[in-house]
C-alpha cells in the first residue's frame, strides 16, 4: 500500500500537470484570438475596398446606359411624345444622381455639365421646342466623349 506522502506527491504532480496544461491552453487561446482579430480586421478592410470598387463599377455601368436612354428620349421627341420624354428625363436624372454618388470627387467633376443640360432639355421639352432633339443629341455626344475618356483613365 502506498504511503500518504506518495499519494500526496502524486496528487500535487497531477494538479501541477493540469495547471500547466490549462495555462498552456489559455496562452494558445489568447494568441489565436489575437490572430483571428487581426485576420478579421484585414478581411473587413478588404471587403470595404471591394464594396467601393463594386459601387464604382455599378456606377460606370449605369453611366454607360445613359446614352441609350438619351436615344430613347430623342425617339420620344421625334414622335412628339413630350410627356414620355419628360418622364424619361426625370428617370434619367435619378439614375445619374445615384451613379454620381458612387463616383469619386475627381470623376464627379467630369460630369458637372450633365444635370444642367438635362434641365435645359426638360425645359425645351415642356415648351415643345424643336431644339430639344438637337440638345439631346449634343448631350449624348458630349457624354459619350467623356465616358470614353473615363474608360481609359
Amino acid at each position: 500500500m502506498p504511503s500518504f506522502k506518495t499519494i500526496l506527491t502524486f496528487m500535487i504532480c497531477l494538479i501541477v500537470a493540469f495547471g500547466i496544461g490549462y495555462g498552456w491552453g489559455r496562452v494558445q487561446l489568447m494568441n489565436e484570438r489575437k490572430e483571428w482579430a487581426a485576420a478579421k480586421s484585414e478581411m473587413q478592410s478588404k471587403i470595404s475596398v471591394l464594396e467601393k470598387e463594386l459601387a464604382l463599377a455599378k456606377a460606370r455601368a449605369s453611366l454607360w446606359e445613359i446614352p441609350h436612354a438619351l436615344s430613347q428620349i430623342n425617339i420620344h421627341l421625334s414622335e412628339k411624345n413630350f410627356g414620355l420624354a419628360i418622364q424619361s428625363l426625370d428617370q434619367l436624372k435619378e439614375t445619374f444622381s445615384k451613379a454620381q454618388t458612387a463616383l469619386g470627387d475627381e470623376l464627379k467633376g467630369k460630369f458637372d455639365f450633365f444635370l444642367p443640360a438635362l434641365e435645359e432639355i426638360k425645359n425645351e421639352g415642356q415648351n415643345m421646342s424643336p431644339n430639344a432633339k438637337k440638345k439631346v443629341e449634343d448631350l449624348k455626344n458630349r457624354l459619350e466623349q467623356e465616358l470614353r475618356s473615363f474608360k481609359t483613365s
